[in-house]
């Protein structure tokens, strides 16, 4: 998509009025029993000529309105955008004409957060639909490392073979410390080789053998186990 004013790219916004202050929108019943999802409209418009109408600009309103609320007046669209989808089906083939009118919606549900406040918007939507208040459950996040399946202690062994044509790239560096982290969790050995196979395309460098082993050492605090050349 191309850039735009809304930052979404393309169909121009459609127009979504300013509401009045301290009313923000009208919900209809179209409208909660979406939000409810219990029955949601089975509309096959011909994609040519589909715009959203009045309830489905009022849906996009409130749920851009409850990630505003969510996030205190710092709704994004991107996440509005996947919201709205997992709510309502049938106007995911329509994501590109709806784009510019959720970015609109976003823009209004962030401005209405800045003036009125957030405790008025929480109040607006708890009157509209406070089913769209209630607390989403939020997915733990993991600090760090997942555990290998099936690993046991004092039998994993991993093997780092970075191609000796320089000094390690970031990428390689990343994985060193994956290969280490593991090594040193389950008391295994990390065997540091060298894929230096390809003499035509990747030519070896005589100085990065050694460089790579210092490296290794300065990243993981220590040698690798096994492996790398005699200094």
């Amino acid at each position: 998509m191309g850039n735009d004013e809304t930052g979404m790219g393309g169909t121009a916004p459609h127009p979504c009025p300013r509401p009045n202050r301290g009313r923000y929108l009208r919900a209809t019943a179209l409208v909660r029993a979406t939000i409810l999802m219990k029955e949601l409209p089975q509309v096959r418009p011909r994609p040519m000529t589909w715009n959203p109408d009045e309830e489905t600009l009022a849906f996009l309103r409130l749920v851009a309105l409850q990630n505003a609320v969510e996030y205190a007046g710092q709704a994004v669209a991107g996440s509005v955008v996947g919201r709205i989808m997992g709510m309502r089906a049938d106007l995911r083939p329509h994501g590109r004409v709806l784009a510019p009118a959720i970015a609109t919606a976003v823009a209004e549900a962030n401005a209405f957060v800045a003036e009125e406040g957030l405790e008025a918007a929480q109040e607006e939507l708890a009157s509209l639909a406070p089913e769209l208040l209630e607390s989403r459950p939020k997915a733990e996040r993991r600090v760090g490392l997942p555990d290998l399946e099936g690993a046991k202690e004092g039998e994993v062994v991993l093997r780092f073979a970075p191609n000796p044509n320089g000094p390690l790239s970031f990428g390689h560096a990343r994985g060193l410390v994956i290969n280490g982290a593991y090594a040193e969790r389950y008391k295994g050995i990390l065997i540091l080789g060298f894929d230096d196979t390809d003499t035509v395309v990747k030519p070896p460098m005589p100085e990065a053998y050694d460089t790579i082993q210092q490296e290794t050492e300065w990243l993981l605090g220590r040698p690798a186990d096994r492996g790398g050349i005699a200094r």
